[in-house]
């Protein structure tokens, strides 16, 4: 087996991002989050040969071309879903690279550069952030875009006095931050009215489970009850019609009480033994043979996250159309505070192509448990992760 790189323990912002709070919303927008990079690249390539002329240092024009390349490579990287959550320390990045990117730009046309309107730095710099909506809260990314607009006005108060035009001053560094304001504020008010409506959902949907939680106790109740009176009516109740009809009782009819008893006895112990994770993996009509290892029943401390994110993955392992998985196991170790779970698939195919597959239920199950490891071999996946037991 490959070693994987060392887990990471990512402990939840006290403002929630929206990759937290939607995390398949967060992977949908990546196709997105790859133009936004590649816009800001292309806008920054496309002025400057169209502005070649002022072009005074060319090695700053290159080097600024580069960092903004390397901005938005940050920005797509940190996005992959295998990378995920986009943490403060990328979107950082990506604001310095537009930091760096806006010095050498003027550096580039230092001494040439008659109008301010068709620079080129607050617009990338806004493109990237915009880029940043999907992953990370509206309060950063505003304070991001303002820092790059004090280095944009800085860097514009500095070039004022080779401007053709004469207007004051501040009419300059308006022009050149516009651009950076306005989509900085468009990302940020993404960020924030989409965690708004998704926290909102989550209130409501949590209301509804408590109202119907009375119900929901009935209903399991009844099920229960069915499920014995199943066994009673299977082990049971031909045993004690054989013996009404027969009208006496053998040795034989002695020893088929006792194996029906034994048998009713470890029915009844296994049910009530069971945790939630075994019951869904021994559902019937689940394709993939499961073995789970779980004797401290830890399955059962759970929050309602892990498990959502459990079920998925494990209804995705079972679809052959997402991934061909022949075997799976699931071992579930408590330590102290903390539930240490090991789930490994063995896989018909290559085990790098599984995976890809199952990249957005990694990216959901990474995002809650904040610490998931992937390790591969040729044909078996394995996950590690961790969680406070409740």
């Amino acid at each position: 087996m490959t070693a994987g790189a060392a887990p990471r323990v990512v402990t939840r912002a006290s403002v929630p991002t929206p990759q937290e709070v939607d995390p398949l919303g967060a992977l949908a927008a990546r196709p997105i989050t790859g133009a936004a990079g590649a816009t800001a690249l292309l806008v920054a390539s496309f002025q400057t040969v169209f502005r070649a002329s002022d072009v005074s240092t060319p090695w700053a024009a290159v080097a600024a071309l580069v960092t903004v390349a390397a901005a938005a490579a940050v920005l797509v990287v940190a996005a992959d879903p295998l990378r995920a959550p986009f943490g403060p320390r990328a979107a950082w990045c990506v604001a310095a690279g537009c930091a760096v990117a806006s010095v050498l730009s003027a550096v580039a046309t230092s001494g040439s550069n008659p109008f301010v309107r068709d620079d080129w730095a607050g617009v990338v710099s806004g493109v990237l952030l915009l880029g940043l909506a999907p992953y990370r809260p509206a309060r950063e990314i505003a304070l991001a875009g303002a820092v790059i607009g004090v280095v944009v006005a800085i860097v514009v108060v500095v070039e004022s006095p080779g401007f053709v035009t004469t207007v004051p001053t501040a009419t300059y560094v308006v022009v050149a931050v516009t651009p950076l304001l306005a989509l900085t504020a468009a990302s940020a008010v993404f960020s924030a009215v989409h965690v708004g409506h998704v926290e909102r959902w989550i209130t409501r949907a949590v209301g509804f489970r408590r109202v119907s939680t009375d119900d929901l106790r009935v209903t399991l109740a009844r099920s229960v009850q069915q499920d014995r009176v199943t066994v009673l009516n299977r082990e049971v109740v031909p045993f004690l019609a054989r013996l009404i009809a027969a009208g006496r009782v053998t040795d034989h009819d002695a020893h088929e009480a006792r194996r029906v008893a034994d048998a009713l006895r470890a029915s009844l112990v296994a049910d009530a033994d069971a945790t939630w994770l075994t019951r869904r993996l021994d559902a019937p009509g689940r394709r993939v043979s499961t073995e789970v290892v779980d004797p401290g029943r830890v399955a059962d401390r759970l929050g309602p996250e892990h498990r959502t994110a459990l079920w998925a993955l494990f209804a995705a392992v079972d679809d052959p159309a997402v991934v061909d998985v022949s075997s799976l196991r699931v071992a579930l170790v408590g330590q102290e505070a903390r539930v240490d779970v090991t789930i490994e698939l063995a896989v018909a195919s290559s085990a790098t192509a599984a995976r890809r597959s199952l990249s957005p239920y990694l990216t959901v199950l990474r995002l809650v448990s904040g610490d998931l490891r992937v390790d591969r071999s040729t044909s078996l996946l394995t996950l590690r992760f961790s969680y406070d037991q409740h």
